[in-house]
């Protein structure tokens, strides 16, 4: 009765598949940001990574994730966003393929390994794809070179605590004005398809489409509307 309860109210969910590091951390991000936990589905092949998501308090559907039926089964059909997280590669973009068939426009970002397969991954639908090895790499680099400017490039990844990289749109007070002109530190414009940094010469005046990339001071528990969002993390 529970189940087929939640399945008849569930829409405009997320979807993780696979729950291992990338996965697990990647919800904690978004729920650091105030997504509730009853608005997560989780899903994956291990019955005891289930139990511990359920414990957790997510919904949890067991099963292989590039299987149609399974996705099925967490209403991917219904889901406003999906992360895609498992261990391999090749299980990603065929994860990937199967749940961008069964929902056209829910938001999926993926994660892989290799950098080489990041294509493959926008081929197959994803609308972002961070590459974990690669990203774990560039970390370490600026750490070397620079230890406080990895200290704040850790803090920024870390959404609900210190600093925080958001999203949001740019609202009618800004219209006309240049990115240096807002209250917030902007550090990229989002124009149509296009992210546009900062201090870009085409960008001109702010218009009521863009949407504006900003470092914020992190506010513990505040709610993230569809409107401004937590940008992606590894």
């Amino acid at each position: 009765m529970v189940v087929i309860r939640w399945r008849s109210t569930v829409r405009d969910h997320t979807v993780v598949i696979g729950f291992g590091t990338k996965g697990r951390s990647a919800i904690e991000t978004v729920c650091g940001a105030g997504l509730r936990k009853d608005q997560v589905v989780v899903v994956d092949p291990s019955s005891k990574v289930i139990d511990a998501a359920t414990a957790d308090g997510f919904t949890g559907v067991i099963g292989d994730g590039t299987r149609s039926e399974v996705l099925k089964r967490a209403e991917v059909e219904k889901a406003r966003q999906i992360v895609v997280a498992p261990q391999r590669d090749d299980t990603a973009v065929l994860v990937t393929l199967t749940a961008r068939q069964l929902n056209r426009r829910a938001k999926i970002v993926a994660a892989v390994r290799e950098e080489e397969n990041a294509p493959l991954l926008k081929q197959s639908g994803a609308d972002a794809v961070i590459t974990s090895a690669s990203a774990a790499g560039r970390l370490l680099g600026l750490s070397v070179l620079s230890p406080a400017a990895g200290m704040v490039m850790e803090d920024l990844i870390q959404q609900g605590s210190g600093l925080d990289l958001m999203e949001r749109p740019v609202v009618k007070a800004e219209v006309g004005k240049e990115p240096r002109e807002t209250d917030d530190l902007v550090v990229s414009v989002v124009r149509g398809h296009r992210v546009l940094g900062y201090d870009d010469p085409s960008i001109g005046a702010l218009q009521m489409t863009d949407r504006l990339i900003t470092i914020v001071r992190a506010t513990p528990g505040a709610r993230v509307t569809p409107d401004m969002r937590p940008l992606p993390r590894d």
